[in-house]
């Protein structure tokens, strides 16, 4: 529902640049060549109205839009000193700006008040038809973290110690001594929150053990200004970490190179070999992840198989999607970005990513990861927006 209003903001804004385009371009054609620059087609304007527009809310909002602002179109403006005035006077002119501010300001207030009208239903069961229909999506059960492999959650905040030192040259005392100034800082407040730092670690203590250790981490990058590449650290740590969330990948990576060797690194062979161990290392990294506590459940899209073969013969990419719920450092990875900072535990990603680069190594592709913070349930009250969910999107294409 949501992105039907964008849609409609992206379209008034483009109503908008047209209208002022038409304009300006009619008084210099009248004032300079006295010809008609631009051609107004009202009859498509008048069909683009009248179709695909249903009889409901947005449909009205969306018909009030296009009564109040008629759409333009415009010939390509002819070349030379005409056509770069035309195109100067419509980006630069007062009229086109005030024009332009004009429209992009109305289409906030239309969707602030559609924003405020779906809250309003939403709250007083207006639309309870609409949560009622067989298409909604029911919400997502999510299982219960499982015990905190503790001796694991050591393991990883050392060797994300270890990688930060390796990258930065920076001693093990100076970074101890921001881990001091940084806990000092925070620990009240933490635990106010309910941390109890006298018991054994759990899933809210390695959360905020997290934090501490990226936000001295950052602190360190920003104070003294180090020429910090992220994404070498966030490979150095991924490596590291595989050893420990899946012990056994070095023997199974061996097995592959063994494999490889002769093959050309484009070969059907080649490929199908990498991508088939790299799907199953990820099945079984996600499946660690969720028996040691570090995340309540992990998943990952099936693979087309044309969409594999179109890989194969160069023609497209590959993209994983891999829900994570219930990730535990989600809170000390949120509040680093909502801080401003680019350095964030995501050791999930960190670790999948490694993974797939090593198995595809032979083969002249090229891995880039990112994630996306998700609320799981609907609300039309964005107030209420909760993050629940880490969406891992990985990508594979050839360099």
């Amino acid at each position: 529902m949501r992105s039907r209003c964008r849609s409609t903001f992206f379209l008034l804004c483009v109503v908008g640049g047209l209208k002022v385009e038409a304009f300006i371009s009619q008084n210099f054609a009248k004032q300079k060549i006295r010809s008609n620059l631009f051609k107004i087609n009202q009859q498509d304007n008048e069909d683009q109205v009248s179709c695909e527009h249903e009889s409901t809310r947005r449909s009205v909002i969306s018909s009030m839009i296009f009564a109040t602002t008629s759409l333009v179109a415009s010939q390509p403006s002819f070349a030379g000193e005409v056509g770069a005035r035309i195109t100067k006077a419509v980006t630069t002119s007062d009229l086109g700006i005030s024009v332009r501010r004009s429209v992009v300001k109305g289409a906030q207030i239309i969707d602030s008040l559609d924003g405020k009208w779906e809250k309003f239903s939403d709250d007083n069961g207006l639309g309870a038809a609409r949560f009622n229909q067989e298409g909604r999506p029911k919400p997502r059960v999510v299982p219960e973290l499982r015990p905190l492999n503790v001796g694991m959650a050591k393991d990883i905040l050392k060797l994300s110690d270890d990688s930060f030192i390796e990258i930065t040259k920076i001693s093990q005392a100076d970074l101890d001594l921001q881990l001091e100034k940084v806990e000092s800082t925070v620990r009240k407040s933490y635990e106010r929150s309910g941390i109890d730092l006298s018991r054994e670690m759990t899933s809210k203590e390695f959360d905020y053990y997290c934090y501490i250790h990226f936000k001295a981490y950052c602190d360190l990058i920003v104070g003294r200004k180090f020429s910090f590449n992220r994404k070498s650290f966030e490979n150095a740590l991924g490596d590291k970490l595989l050893g420990v969330v899946f012990p056994s990948f070095e023997k199974k990576l061996a097995e592959l190179n063994s494999k490889q060797q002769g093959l050309k690194p484009n070969s059907k062979d080649c490929l199908m070999n990498g991508i088939d161990l790299a799907l199953s290392v990820t099945d079984d990294i996600m499946k660690s992840l969720v028996e040691n506590g570090f995340v309540a459940q992990a998943e990952r899209n099936d693979v087309d198989p044309d969409r594999l073969k179109d890989w194969i013969d160069d023609l497209a990419d590959i993209q994983l999607s891999i829900p994570l719920d219930g990730d535990i450092t989600l809170s000390s990875q949120v509040l680093l970005q909502e801080q401003g900072f680019r350095v964030y535990p995501d050791f999930s990603r960190f670790v999948i990513n490694s993974a797939i680069e090593k198995c595809l190594a032979a083969t002249n592709q090229r891995v880039s990861s990112d994630e996306y913070y998700m609320d799981t349930n609907y609300s039309s009250d964005p107030d209420l927006f909760e993050v629940k969910q880490v969406l891992l999107n990985i990508v594979i294409d050839s360099t």
